[in-house]
């Protein structure tokens, strides 16, 4: 007969093993898109917050209230979401293409506009980078599935403005607000231009190849090897990577340098990121163990792990194929996020801590859930 203690022990290594297994196989690259039942609710809810508008007492009027950034991402991010989704689902082109249109006039309308155009006049765009690449990455984007869009005009004339801003910038980078120059910002810009030129043969793309070489050459952490986050007027670094804008620049420099996108990567996984096998969590500062409430970019903090720098890797994943490091991002999103159905709309709130900033949150998590053109 088997001695108790020695059975106890035989039945621990056993459940340990098990566990491995499990750790294991829950750790295999298993991810998948999201279906289009799950899809169709939550189109449902951002393009009904779209055809809203921006009105003050609107859904999309208070978060831009808040925030006036958040009201533009919202569009563009609900924008680049359905861009990825009509190329992958070609009955969805009309419905992708009308909501992306309806998105755009909202973008050009006071409220979103207004914000980032202090002390300009009202008869042109903002000069803000920011607002700006935005805009013109969904020109682009209902373009491809337009091509005798309503704003291809537009679209030609602030991708030459935009090209020409980039040639003649002393700093290679274009300000976000007056004498902040954020490096996430001129990237989205890059892409738009990377995107007008695949569309009609235009020569812009060129300002995102001097852009990467000059990256390359001084805007690279010398212990990291990462992208700054900010740039004086001269060009040099003010600012150290950031895991929140490291996670935003790389999805947008893939369709302007894939080699130096995956580059990136790589070593944000190996300077910001935790390996657990079936979790994966990303610090918005390599080294950082701080806990708080962080700023508008990095959220809340936990041992200097942060929502935005894992929820932005994820996307990089998912758009560069890494799909084993995609589940486990994916696990941690459905770990820390709770789902709200309400009749026949999907979306997402955030659990564990007060951050309801839909329908951003779910703007940003249906463009990162499904693969695009990278």
């Amino acid at each position: 007969m088997v001695p108790p203690l020695l059975r106890r022990i035989r039945w621990g290594r056993v459940s340990l093993l098990l566990a491995i297994v499990v750790w294991v196989v829950r750790s295999w690259p298993t991810y998948q898109p999201p279906g289009r039942p799950e899809v169709r609710l939550r189109l449902n809810y951002l393009g009904r917050v779209i055809q809203e508008g921006a009105a003050p007492a609107t859904t999309l009027g208070r978060l831009t209230a808040m925030n006036a950034e958040w009201g533009l991402f919202t569009l563009s991010f609900s924008t680049y979401a359905l861009a990825n989704l009509a190329a992958r689902q070609p009955d969805l082109r009309a419905e992708a293409a009308a909501t992306i249109g309806r998105a755009i006039a909202v973008a050009l309308t006071d409220p979103i506009r207004q914000p980032f155009q202090p002390g300009e006049t009202e008869a042109t765009l903002p000069g803000s980078v920011l607002y700006l690449g935005h805009l013109n990455l969904m020109l682009g984007c209902h373009r491809q599935l337009v091509p005798h869009s309503p704003y291809r005009h537009l679209h030609d004339s602030l991708s030459a403005a935009l090209a020409a801003r980039f040639q003649q910038e002393p700093s290679g980078n274009l300000p976000s607000y007056p004498h902040r120059r954020w490096l996430p910002d001129n990237t989205v810009a890059l892409a738009s231009l990377a995107l007008h030129s695949r569309i009609t043969g235009s020569s812009y793309a060129a300002a995102g190849a001097r852009w990467v070489a000059r990256a390359r050459r001084d805007w690279l952490d010398p212990q990291t090897g990462l992208l700054a986050s900010m740039v004086d007027a001269a060009g040099r670094p003010s600012e150290e990577p950031r895991g929140s804008h490291l996670g935003w620049s790389i999805w947008f420099l893939a369709p302007v340098d894939s080699a130096f996108a995956r580059q990136q990567y790589a070593l944000y996984q190996q300077h910001h990121s935790t390996n657990l096998g079936a979790l994966r969590f990303y610090k918005e500062q390599a080294g950082s163990f701080e806990t708080g409430a962080g700023d508008v970019d990095s959220g809340p903090l936990i041992l200097g792990y942060g929502i935005p720098a894992t929820a932005f890797a994820f996307a990089d994943a998912v758009a560069l194929g890494d799909y084993r490091n995609a589940q486990r991002l994916r696990r941690v999103i459905s770990l820390g996020s709770r789902n709200i159905r309400e009749g026949d709309e999907l979306r997402y709130g955030v659990r564990l801590v007060n951050l309801d900033v839909n329908p951003l949150s779910e703007a940003l998590l249906l463009w990162a859930d499904v693969p695009g053109g990278q």
